[in-house]
This record gives C-alpha cells, sequence and structure tokens, in this order.
C-alpha cells in the first residue's frame, strides 16, 4: 500500500476554468495519496516502457491519440499524445478544457468522446 506524500502533486480542476455548474471534488487526503502512489508505482512505467511502433501499425485497434485543448504542447500529457500518433500518421484528437477536461468539461467532453467514436465507427 502506497502511503507516500509529494507536495503539489497532480492535476486538480480547481485552479482550471469549469463548464457551469461543475464543482470540482475536493483534495482530499485518499485522493492526494491515490495520486503520490500512481506516481511513485504506476507512472515509472511510462519512463522506461518502448512503444512497439510495428505492432501499433499491425494491429486492427484504432489508435485515438488525444489532448486536452489548452494542454499546452510541452506538457507531457501532449507529447505523449503526438508522439504516438506521428508514426501512424494519426493527428491529436483535442478535447475540451486541460489534462482533467472530463472533470472541468464534462458535459462538453462527453459530446467530444461521442463525436470522436462516431467518426471512427
Amino acid at each position: 500500500m502506497c502511503r507516500h506524500r509529494r507536495a503539489g502533486a497532480g492535476h486538480w480542476a480547481s485552479n482550471q476554468e469549469l463548464e457551469p455548474d461543475v464543482r470540482p471534488a475536493p483534495l482530499t487526503p485518499d485522493r492526494a495519496a491515490g495520486f503520490d502512489c500512481f506516481i511513485a508505482h504506476d507512472f515509472t512505467a511510462v519512463r522506461r516502457d518502448h512503444v512497439d511502433v510495428a505492432a501499433l501499425r499491425r494491429t486492427p485497434v484504432r489508435v485515438v491519440p488525444a489532448a486536452g485543448r489548452t494542454t499546452p504542447r510541452h506538457v507531457l500529457d501532449r507529447k505523449c499524445a503526438a508522439e504516438l500518433g506521428a508514426p501512424l500518421g494519426v493527428p491529436v484528437e483535442e478535447f475540451p478544457g486541460g489534462h482533467n477536461g472530463n472533470l472541468t468539461h464534462p458535459a462538453a467532453y462527453a459530446e467530444r468522446v461521442k463525436a470522436v467514436l462516431s467518426a471512427i465507427a
């Protein structure tokens, strides 16, 4: 079980633009601990792993790289999406909000998911 704590961990919706009537969930100790655990134990795989581009090109599964519209291009999340799509010739699909657009813009985000999935169906 993770019991690590890192100051300032996470992309929390409280400092981002929100859709009307959206109230971000508070950053509780449990949420912070969960994020810290993710960073300490799961996220490390991102740094160690290598994408098998040839396997991605062979898969029948459609790869749809995505990023938040307000996520800066130099931020890891956005860079990962772009790097995933580039060798496949697939552009990054943009979604409302930033990294946590599903939390800050749930209605617009849901509509965008439906639109993207309808386009590839």
